[in-house]
């Protein structure tokens, strides 16, 4: 065994022996007891400690053997390579499901260090946390980031070309800690709980909420905007079950804040917001379960293979539910909290109408997320199509912006009709001039003139709040600042979504085309210095240029093309330009590699080539796969079927075998003909890339490449990203006068 297992050992077995050392300290404990040095007491902390270096221990020796290019160990051969840059080399420490959750375990150990700090008294608490920490140690056991590889490769197989940004060393360990965070509060419900104490969860309950949907923000909205740069599809969110199943804890988790803001200053929401803790955590297992478990392999790009793990995530989520919502259960007749007060329009009724507006949205995404699930026990699993979250999210965004522009105008207790009607007038105005330009712009439909308005509503009532809140200091700009950004955001994405404008066109190399209002010039295919192709496209509107580099490449560790957006960015919109695809002219396809999904087809001169699906099957030696691209080409009228395969052998080394092409009028070079090989292929997204050879390459006119890229507009993107910036800086005020709040 080596030092990194034995690691994990020993903090599977210290985070085990310290939540039976908490959970008897705190049965015994009044709560009052301080721990003193060297006493019976002190020996959860010291296990706890134990973990915790443990787990550091086991971190330091994957990256000491990531950076060492130690390829014995199976995930250091998957997730890295010799050639890697260093951070990349660093970033694959998290490539991988093993590396996630020992970095879970780690932050979730140091966490606990600063929670058990402050609250020393409440073991329970503490008990929980190292429970959980065990269970993920568990997981690194049952699944170890050291298992040996036989026999050791000379090198490993890399990091995802799609994973090689810099972004890769931000977005995972910040989502992460998000993850971990939401276990504290949950620690605090289910300890006020079994002591009774039920009160006394909140003080520091509402801090460590606000430090989660602070960080679990954040990591989604990183993610989103890396999935914009990098990816090349055009957008930011694509409603995909992976992504949402971060989103509705988050979701979650801002709903608990509404509420615990009504309980801070009224008392009311205190069996809500102990149901919400509790299931922002359970939420948080269930999305760990839907990425990793491998039931969302067929509706997923971003879901990993199953480790064998699952049936261990779903006890997770069944034995958290059922102690924080059995304890619920059972202390429910003892929980006491006044009313909302409903009598009147005040911001205790604004507030809980927000969350349940919040949760509204949560559990409609649920539902959507978990639709291959629901719809696999029912019978065939299916998915939701996207336009389902844009349907039924739409009503609860014109509710939220209302909300939104009310809130900031209304007190704590009942208002007077008139005063809010004047205090409301200009952002009403403001929000008719709003809709009225979205009318001029193009905008038809009732309900997102209706979303407009409100969300312009919700800006201008907060803005004017800011300004008056900001002479009695910034700290006092949270709420108000998080309000603007999710007012911004609910205008950016509706302008982003609805005027969007794209269009397709052939670029040839020195020959100008023109698109969305900009003359595009190909100046051939490049080498960038991280050996990616770049395509050179010269961009003009007439006054200015400049020159894009968008990326269009082979990946031998995914098999398949991949492609690399340019953005150019601009105050009220995005110049987006995608390529899709670098072919020979009609006169010379010499050369010429093709991708082409399932069922669909392409041109390749006189060529029609459409992709009917895989041919797979055994042959030949024991061991031995053959893999077919059934492909239906039709020439000068006649169709053909020609199936070019790749031979897989028991070693898993690859040989293509090309099939012969159909006569064509293209010359042909040599005596072979002209072929087609299948270069490589991606089973899960039903794609494939081919490769044609034998043809002459300087037959015909000549040959020359032609380069299609999709050209897009993007109206308000910069808004979209401005007012998450704002969220989040409004959630970290918030956070940062809840935790000055607390020490004083």
């Amino acid at each position: 065994m080596n030092v990194g297992q034995l690691s994990i050992f020993i903090a599977f077995f210290s985070a085990l022996g310290s939540t039976v050392a908490f959970y008897r300290l705190g049965s015994r404990s009044s709560g009052n007891r301080k721990d003193k040095p060297g006493s019976a007491d002190a020996v959860p902390y010291r296990l706890y400690w134990a973990m915790t270096i443990a787990g550091f221990v086991a971190t330091a020796v994957l990256l000491y053997g990531l950076l060492g290019h130690q390829f014995q160990y199976s995930y250091i051969a998957r997730y890295s390579s010799r050639s890697l840059p260093l951070m990349y080399l660093v970033s694959a420490l998290w490539a991988g499901q093993e590396g996630t959750f020992l970095l879970w375990a780690v932050l979730v150990s140091v966490m606990g260090l600063m929670f058990a700090k402050r609250l020393r008294d409440d073991s329970h608490a503490m008990a929980v946390v190292s429970a959980f920490s065990a269970f993920l140690y568990l997981l690194l056991i049952l699944k170890s980031p050291f298992e040996f590889l036989t026999p050791v490769p000379a090198d490993g197989s890399g990091l995802n070309p799609l994973l090689q940004d810099p972004w890769m060393a931000i977005h995972p360990p910040i989502l992460f800690i998000g993850y971990a965070a939401t276990v504290f509060p949950f620690a605090l419900v289910v300890s006020g709980l079994i002591r009774r104490n039920y009160a006394r969860w909140f003080a520091s309950g509402f801090s460590w909420t606000l430090f989660a949907s602070l960080a679990l923000g954040a990591g989604i909205i990183i993610g989103g905007f890396w999935a914009y740069e990098v990816l090349g599809w055009g957008g930011y969110w694509g409603w995909d079950p992976v992504e949402n199943s971060s989103l509705v804890p988050w979701l979650v988790l801002l709903a608990l804040v509404h509420g615990l803001l009504i309980q801070r200053n009224k008392g009311a929401l205190v069996r809500t917001n102990m149901v919400l803790a509790i299931l922002s955590f359970v939420l948080v297992l269930y999305a760990t379960f839907l990425t990793r478990s491998g039931v969302l392999a067929d509706f997923s790009v971003h879901s990993f293979v199953d480790l064998g793990i699952a049936n261990y995530l779903i006890g997770s989520i069944l034995l958290s539910g059922v102690v924080g919502f059995g304890l619920f259960a059972s202390r429910f007749r003892e929980l006491r909290a006044a009313k909302i007060d409903s009598s009147g329009l005040n911001r205790e009724v604004i507030l809980s109408l927000s969350l349940f507006a919040l949760l509204a949205a949560a559990l409609f995404t649920f539902a959507g997320m978990s639709s291959p699930i629901i719809t696999g026990v029912l019978g065939k699993a299916s998915q939701v199509d996207t336009s389902f979250y844009d349907k039924v999210n739409l009503p609860v965004g014109i509710v939220i912006g209302l909300l939104l522009g009310l809130g900031p105008f209304l007190g704590w207790s009942g208002e007077v009709k008139s005063g809010l009607l004047k205090r409301v007038s200009l952002s009403v105005v403001l929000s008719g001039l709003g809709i009225v330009i979205a009318f001029v712009a193009g905008v038809r439909s009732v309900l997102v003139m209706a979303f407009v308005g409100s969300s312009v509503f919700g800006l201008i009532s907060n803005v004017i709040i800011a300004f008056r809140q900001y002479r009695s200091g910034w700290e006092t700009l949270g709420g108000p600042l998080g309000h603007i950004g999710a007012a911004l955001l609910l205008l950016g994405i509706i302008g982003s979504g609805s005027f969007d404008e794209r269009e397709q066109i052939v670029l040839r190399p020195g020959e100008p085309q023109h698109a969305q209002g900009y003359t595009l010039t190909f100046r051939g295919a490049s080498e960038s210095p991280n050996g990616k192709t770049q395509m050179n496209i010269e961009v003009s509107d007439g006054r200015t240029s400049y020159m894009a580099t968008p990326k269009l490449y082979f990946s031998e560790y995914n098999k398949s093309m991949l492609r690399e957006p340019d953005i150019r960015i601009f105050p009220l919109k995005d110049l987006y330009l995608s390529p899709l695809e670098l072919r020979t002219s009609e006169a010379a396809p010499a050369g010429i590699s093709l991708e082409i999904t399932k069922g669909e087809t392409k041109s390749l001169g006189a060529y029609e080539i459409e992709f009917a699906g895989f041919e797979t099957g055994e042959h030949g030696e024991p061991g031995q796969m053959k893999v077919g691209a059934l492909l239906n080409v039709s020439v000068h009228g006649t169709k053909h079927v020609v199936t070019p395969r790749i031979v897989v052998d028991a070693n898993g080394q690859q040989t293509r075998v090309p099939a012969d092409l159909p006569a064509s009028q293209f010359p042909t070079k040599g005596t072979t003909g002209p072929q087609v090989q299948l270069m490589a292929m991606n089973v899960e997204q039903k794609k494939i890339l081919l490769g044609f050879s034998g043809f002459e390459e300087h037959g015909g006119t000549g040959s020359a490449q032609e380069l299609i890229v999709e050209v897009s507009t993007k109206p308000l993107m910069m808004v979209v990203w401005t007012g998450v910036v704002l969220i989040i800086a409004g959630t970290a005020i918030g956070f940062r006068r809840r935790v000055v709040e607390n020490a004083k």
